[in-house]
């Protein structure tokens, strides 16, 4: 069986580990579930920042009325084009979402030297057949990589440690794109259940951490399964709150 796409990805091999199933559904059936609150909101809150990095790189810096403007434009636009599922009512949902992008303009924009935004980048593992990409969100100008992330609570040690990986993958490409540069690896969280009390968590990653040849090892044991069509159902706690479960207990019956 062949990859759904021309390339593996740490979306594709993280969707894959948390249920074979659901990769089958979303890659192979391409079937498209209504999205999150939360899933929406942080897609818009990465777009924004990917607007405003880059027009810092131009010189052209918008201001943070222009800003916030410009993100209730667009939820009030991007809401009419999908499905969503509302966990609260989108009226807070942008509230939150405005008070996000209000601290990052206060908190952590002002420490950004950008020079690439959202860099894709694709490389070749020879050893596998494949071609393994990823999308950086912002590489500064002493070769450092950071990941933007919202969520509604600091992350756990647990946490972390699963997104070992994503810097992993990140550092590779970039590495064998442009030689051996990147001098830091981080994860910027901006977190908050509501409007209020909204903190950020730095968490850098050692490069002690991120082994590649077990890094490769995941990588060719997600291909080979994905080729050799395994794509059984991964039952655990989150099945319950699963896009796909109604679909996935009828299949069941």
């Amino acid at each position: 069986m062949n990859l759904p796409k021309e390339y593996i990805s740490y979306s594709q091999i993280r969707l894959y580990q948390t249920c074979p199933k659901k990769y089958y559904y979303t890659y192979f059936q391409e079937i498209k579930p209504p999205i999150t609150d939360k899933i929406f909101l942080g897609t818009l809150f990465h777009s924004t920042v990917e607007y405003y990095l880059k027009e810092k790189i131009s010189g052209k810096e918008p201001g943070k009325e222009d800003l916030l403007k410009r993100f209730e434009e667009q939820f009030q636009e991007w809401q009419k084009k999908q499905e969503i599922t509302w966990d609260k009512p989108a009226s807070e949902t942008l509230k939150r979402g405005l008070a996000f992008l209000r601290y990052f303009l206060r908190e952590i924009a002002p420490e950004i030297n950008p020079l690439m935004v959202e860099k894709e980048l694709v490389v070749d593992l020879p050893d596998l057949d494949v071609k393994l990409k990823g999308i950086i969100d912002l590489v500064e100008t002493d070769f450092s990589i950071t990941d933007f992330k919202t969520t509604t609570a600091k992350w756990s040690k647990t946490r972390i440690r699963e997104s070992y990986l994503q810097m992993q993958i990140y550092r590779y490409i970039f590495e064998k794109s442009f030689g051996d540069v990147i001098t830091h690896l981080r994860f910027r969280i901006i977190y908050a259940k509501g409007i209020s009390g909204i903190k950020d968590q730095k968490v850098s990653i050692k490069a002690s951490d991120l082994e590649t040849p077990k890094m490769l090892d995941i990588i060719r044991y997600v291909v080979d399964s994905i080729r050799g069509g395994a794509f059984y159902k991964n039952e655990n706690y989150t099945c319950s709150y699963c896009e796909f479960r109604d679909l996935c207990r009828k299949e069941t019956k």
